[in-house]
């Protein structure tokens, strides 16, 4: 059964429901999101995780990918574990990923049980036994936020302040074009529930190590203009991270300086991995450029104001493919 869920219609609410009467049948649930998990789909993740205990029900988290640092205050870090092995469960909760295959390279349906897909990508392809998708939301934990309340917990101070990151983090601090109305007001209820909006911007975006300020350095000298300023790109090597002692989780908000250049309508940044393959991350800096299009050009996705996608190939070449696309969308 496919649950396709969203807002302000009659039939959702009841959909809604469904998802409610699931949760409350079932004892056993595994939370996942996406690899390299953000401050979105970490704070959905955290939410959930401290609402379904509440109900009595067990809980394990598990990601491909380690936690970041930064988000170690999260209230669910103890029971977070990084893995590809799924522990056995009635229903499996996806937080945040457009696409199935954003779980992990090489994941099986046939892992998981009951399957239910909470996202508010609009590039969302309804995976899931259950879908809660919501594309006008401002972020993940906003969807799971109004989940929360229809299953009748409290919003006390380790609910509302994972929340309040999930929201934070996808706006980039109240600054991305996703800062609705509606994400301020219920930053607000956030903060007026516990939620500490101050500390959590601290511990988030400047609470850095030496060897993060080190790669902020190095990566300010290889922001570069293209196309009379309205491209702006940023490189980093796996050299980059060697010299400076640097982690791939310390890189994650660098895509933002480059928006920072008045002129500049594209921003993206691309990072070569471990593996030799290319993250490139892209943010937009008008509303009239949808960065969403030039990621799927690469098998990507994401958000009209930020994107992403994994290239295959050198650090050079995949350059020139990202500044070949983005040309064309600034025409």
């Amino acid at each position: 059964m496919k649950i396709n869920v969203s807002k302000n219609t009659r039939r959702a609410s009841s959909r809604v429901k469904d998802i409610v009467r699931l949760i409350r049948s079932q004892k056993t649930f595994v939370l996942t999101t996406h690899v390299n998990p953000d401050g979105d789909g970490l704070g959905a993740q955290s939410a959930l995780y401290m609402a379904l205990r509440r109900l009595g029900k067990r809980v394990y988290v598990v990601n491909r990918d380690p936690l970041p640092s930064r988000y170690i205050f999260l209230p669910f870090a103890k029971a977070y574990r990084q893995s590809d092995q799924i522990p056995p469960h009635d229903v499996c909760i996806v937080v945040d990923a457009g696409d199935f295959s954003r779980i992990r390279e090489g994941v099986r349906r046939e892992e998981f049980g009951i399957l239910v897909n909470i996202d508010h990508h609009y590039s969302n392809n309804h995976y899931g036994d259950y879908n809660l998708v919501d594309p006008r939301a401002a972020a993940t934990g906003e969807v799971v936020y109004g989940l929360i309340k229809q299953l009748k917990i409290k919003i006390d101070k380790p609910v509302a302040e994972s929340i309040y990151v999930s929201v934070l983090t996808d706006t980039g601090g109240f600054r991305n074009s996703n800062t609705t109305p509606e994400a301020l007001r219920l930053a607000a209820d956030l903060m007026e529930k516990g939620a500490d909006g101050s500390e959590v911007s601290r511990k988030i975006f400047s609470g850095i190590s030496k060897e993060a300020m080190e790669l902020n350095r190095v990566s300010l000298g290889h922001i570069r203009l293209h196309d009379a300023g309205q491209i702006g790109t940023m490189t980093l090597t796996r050299s980059d991270f060697k010299k400076t002692g640097a982690t791939d989780d310390d890189a994650e908000n660098l895509v933002n300086q480059i928006g920072k250049i008045d002129t500049v309508k594209i921003s993206a940044f691309l990072k070569e991995r471990a593996d030799g393959k290319i993250k490139l991350s892209l943010r937009s800096g008008d509303k009239k450029v949808n960065v969403a299009n030039i990621a799927r050009c690469f098998d990507g996705g994401g958000h009209a104001y930020a994107a992403g996608a994994v290239l295959s190939g050198s650090l050079k070449s995949a350059l020139q493919k990202v500044l070949k696309v983005s040309e064309k969308f600034l025409k």
